[in-house]
């Protein structure tokens, strides 16, 4: 998911980083009035910042003084011939952004951003640096309107969300505190030497088998399942090593999956413009189908365990594919559900970009034999595909983790309305308080050196991702044993550890936090 995030913004830069613009005018609509520019007046508005006239002192007085920086940025080249921007310009996630941004940004005739798009590639064509101006110049429409209005009440959207992301804070400090003896961690670490195996599964949806690593300790422990694990999108197995160790060292084997198409690799190759961004089929129809390989291939014993059950776990999209797998399929409403849905550009809410793609493709039929013992996702998704309560028709124990400073799948609109759809009394939903999307995400350090691709600033990170780490080991590691135990995890408020606030919540707690 990191790479839809990085996709988004370079993307979105285009627009709004680097000015709104028209071609021989552009009409400026602001409460419900016109505000006529031709092109050389927007590209010399620097210059008229500190004049005076009727026009420019009501464009100041009524807030729009930024107005007068869209010139500086006309003549930056905004798309290259190079790296993600044309991929980005022809993938489904720039033409839902251009079909939105042409509700504001509008070209006569053109309701879907097809002009828009179709400039930009016969820019391209000719030359290998697109600037702004450029784009404005060779529209075949001689007048362009910005609607500032629409603009205002996306802009509304945003605030509305990060206002109820503080809010949540709020909620959460306001709970009552629990007794602090939470965790017995009866649970002992082995001191055998694990052993790592390297397979590959040859499907027949794949023309090239994809590789799985099996992870063991060399103590054979019958009592404990399978776990499954899923990276998520652009991720790579290293970095959940984390996990892997912990959990084999208790005694469960895991097994990582490398989702080709949607891994580190396959982005790598997008940037070196050597493959295409991924579309739908290889984000849910190819994960899918990964798993089923899988979990056929552990029933009929090919991965020397010694029981065929399994626990499915993930992260971000990899904690959706669980869901897909063993839930029921989308509503016939998503189509219209996402039309909706993407008004604001899924700004703060990244996995709508995601869930949309839904739509485009038919899903595998439900295989009611396969049932996981658990199932455990961080930072998961899937609010539009699954929109009412108990709707998934999963019934199997599941932990979800989030935390309060995730901007890619926030736990208001997004997380929460996941949990609601589940429905089992043991259900538990881990919040940590400053832990992000990428909390769970361990990148090894010299490879982030030499990778600009994980050049990810702190903001977005949150606070202290090993601890997160290692705070949610814990609670998987009990949460499975309840599950062994056929005991009712415990309901844990306002505690501390590890240097984390944190919260063991049910869902009638997270109803409670999501009403207004």
């Amino acid at each position: 998911m990191k790479y839809i995030f990085i996709i988004f913004f370079s993307f979105y830069g285009l627009f709004f980083n680097h000015g709104l613009k028209a071609a021989e005018k552009i009409n400026i609509i602001f409460e419900e009035m016109e505000i006529p520019l031709t092109i050389e007046q927007l590209t010399k508005l620097e210059k008229y910042k500190d004049d005076s006239t009727e026009l420019i002192d009501w464009l100041k007085t009524n807030g729009l003084i930024r107005v007068f920086e869209l010139s500086k940025f006309l003549e930056f080249p905004v798309f290259k011939e190079e790296g993600l921007n044309r991929e980005i310009l022809r993938s489904w996630i720039g033409r839902k952004i251009l079909t939105e941004l042409s509700k504001s940004i509008k070209v006569p005739n053109d309701n879907n951003g097809t002009e828009i798009y179709n400039t930009i590639e016969n820019l391209l064509d000719q030359k290998n640096e697109v600037s702004t101006l450029e784009i404005i110049k060779a529209l075949p429409s001689e007048e362009i309107s910005l609607d500032i209005d629409n603009l205002i009440l996306i802009i509304s959207s945003w605030k509305n969300e990060l206002s109820m992301q503080q809010e949540l804070l709020s909620k959460l400090n306001r709970l009552e505190r629990t007794n602090q003896n939470f965790l017995k961690n009866t649970e002992k670490k082995s001191t055998q030497d694990l052993t790592k195996i390297y397979k590959k599964i040859y499907a027949p949806h794949r023309v090239k088998p994809f590789e799985i690593e099996i992870w063991k300790s060399n103590k054979t422990n019958e009592d404990k399942e399978l776990i499954i694990f899923m990276p998520g999108l652009g991720g790579e197995i290293n970095n959940f090593k984390w996990i892997g160790n912990e959990l084999t060292k208790r005694g469960w084997p895991i097994l990582f999956i490398d989702h080709r198409g949607t891994n580190l690799e396959s982005f790598i190759e997008v940037l070196e413009g050597k493959e295409t961004i991924p579309g739908s089929v290889d984000f849910f129809l190819y994960r899918i189908k990964d798993l089923d390989a899988v979990i056929k291939a552990h029933k009929n014993g090919e991965f020397g365990l010694p029981n065929d059950s399994y626990i499915l776990m993930g992260h971000s999209l990899g904690a959706l594919i669980p869901l897909l797998y063993e839930g029921n399929k989308p509503t016939d409403q998503l189509e219209s559900k996402c039309d909706s849905a993407l008004k604001d550009f899924a700004v703060t809410n990244l996995s709508k970009l995601l869930q949309c793609q839904l739509s485009e493709i038919p899903l595998p039929k439900k295989n009611n034999s396969n049932k996981a013992i658990a199932i455990i996702g961080f930072n998961s998704f899937g609010s539009l595909v699954w929109p009412k309560e108990n709707s998934t028709g999963i019934k199997t124990p599941t932990l979800l983790i989030g935390g309060t400073y995730d901007l890619i799948t926030p736990l208001m609109n997004e997380q929460f309305r996941v949990f609601s759809a589940l429905n089992n009394p043991s259900n538990r939903f881990l919040i940590i308080e400053g832990a992000s999307h990428f909390s769970p995400i361990r990148v090894n350090k010299s490879y982030e050196e030499n990778n600009d691709l994980f050049k990810i600033s702190e903001t977005f990170i949150g606070s202290e991702p090993i601890l997160v780490q290692n705070l949610s080991t814990k609670f998987i590691v009990e949460f499975l044993k309840n599950i062994k135990d056929q005991k009712i995890p415990r309901v844990i408020k306002n505690q501390r550890d590890l240097g984390l606030d944190f919260h063991l919540l049910d869902l009638e707690t997270i109803k409670e936090l999501s009403q207004n």
